[in-house]
């Protein structure tokens, strides 16, 4: 049955976008609105799936959360556990509290190898990397650890699809946090209302 959240979510430009999407990318998406967000993801999910890829979604509230949201876009999260195609991983990050990018980058390794452990590659991954974007200190410590992540994206051979709140980013340093964002992934979503929603290559904003 075709309902007109159907239509809607077929004719959402994003939606389009992120199906010709290539493998091995680092995609930001940021967002207003849950509902278009969780269309973007839930594409993202299905669409690895499809492609015989495994995917892992980080949360940092229980796992039940994260199942309960992908179910409702459809997403059979039983049986993809079981088939162990579809892990929600739950993660710690107070670690970031230290401000030590060498402990970071670390941690987030170990949770890359843990997460998918009896799972097959490729990967794909989803989740907040940055955990504070609601203070100053926690947007600069932010933009150090998404660029130099980035700077060793193609060593992690997988798909990475981060995704910001943008009405939890602290007012005075969301410019400059969405800037280096821009800078530190290979495509942008902006998911909101259709007539407002954006997706592009950040290569573009390169080119005179």
């Amino acid at each position: 049955m075709i309902t007109k959240d159907n239509r809607d979510l077929e004719n959402y430009h994003p939606m389009k976008f992120i199906d010709q999407m290539e493998r091995n990318k680092h995609i930001l998406l940021l967002y207003d609105d849950q509902k278009y967000a969780n269309w973007i993801i839930a594409r993202y999910v299905n669409n690895g799936i499809a492609k015989g890829e495994s995917c892992v979604f980080y949360s940092y509230d229980r796992p039940e959360k994260a199942e309960k949201q992908l179910d409702a876009e459809g997403i059979d999260v039983a049986l993809l556990k079981q088939k162990k195609q579809l892990r929600i991983y739950q993660i710690d990050r107070s670690v970031d509290k230290k401000r030590d990018l060498l402990l970071a980058l670390k941690q987030r390794n170990y949770e890359m190898k843990e997460s998918t452990k009896g799972m097959k590659a490729p990967y794909r991954f989803i989740g907040k990397s940055i955990p504070d974007v609601g203070t100053k200190d926690g947007i600069d410590f932010g933009i150090l650890v998404e660029g130099t992540g980035h700077l060793h994206f193609d060593e992690f051979n997988c798909s990475l699809v981060c995704y910001y709140d943008i009405s939890e980013i602290e007012p005075t340093g969301r410019h400059e946090w969405i800037s280096s964002l821009l800078k530190s992934h290979h495509y942008v979503i902006y998911a909101t209302e259709p007539n407002k929603a954006v997706a592009f290559e950040t290569a573009l904003l390169e080119q005179d």
